[in-house]
């Protein structure tokens, strides 16, 4: 009796902890989806302003999850300096470029820049970015993979020595000294691809 009543309270337990998290997903999922209402979708021809900021109009957008070299950034490869914070945004340019561009967000940074998440030709801009070496990671666990192969083969900024791009801008007093970062429900709508529109 006394075995079974432990086995009891044992699979009890087990079953209240499955429940509980199960509701806790479920209601993160719920609040994604609620956040997605606030989103705002913008797609068309963008102006690439440096290696993570875009323009259309009069607005400006920031890419979420990444960092890129700032437009007057310069790095080392082989010895020798190179205009790295100029090639992101060629890089970036050449990506967008006759592309279906749609970039998607709900918040912004102290700037006014909308927080977005852009796809090109259904491709992620972000992720793209990160892969080529011409950004680093910058939020939470996202694009973790593109970076360490873009390390290990050493593309783009890892090539050789850079400066982390927020550690540049502090040293040059940058105005922009901080990278956003997206928020939780923006990562988990991106992770599961829900998009608005």
């Amino acid at each position: 009796m006394g075995r079974n009543g432990g086995r009891r309270r044992r699979f009890s337990a087990f079953r209240d902890g499955g429940l509980f998290l199960a509701t806790v997903f479920l209601g993160i999922l719920i609040a994604a989806k609620l956040d997605l209402v606030n989103s705002e979708t913008h797609s068309g021809r963008f102006f690439v302003i440096d290696g993570d900021t875009l323009a259309k109009g009069g607005e400006r957008f920031r890419l979420l999850g990444i960092d890129a070299p700032e437009l007057s950034q310069t790095c080392v490869r082989g010895g020798e300096s190179w205009p790295c914070g100029e090639e992101a945004r060629r890089f970036l340019r050449r990506l967008m470029d006759d592309a279906q561009v749609s970039c998607s967000g709900s918040s912004r940074d102290r700037y006014g820049r909308l927080l977005v998440y852009c796809t090109a030709d259904e491709k992620d801009v972000s992720s793209e970015m990160v892969a080529a070496g011409f950004a680093v990671a910058s939020g939470y666990f996202q694009f973790s993979g593109e970076q360490a192969t873009a390390r290990r083969e050493a593309r783009g900024i890892w090539a050789g020595e850079f400066e982390k791009p927020a550690e540049w801008r502090r040293e040059h007093r940058a105005a922009d000294i901080e990278t956003p970062a997206a928020g939780f429900l923006t990562i988990v709508r991106h992770l599961l691809g829900w998009k608005n529109g």
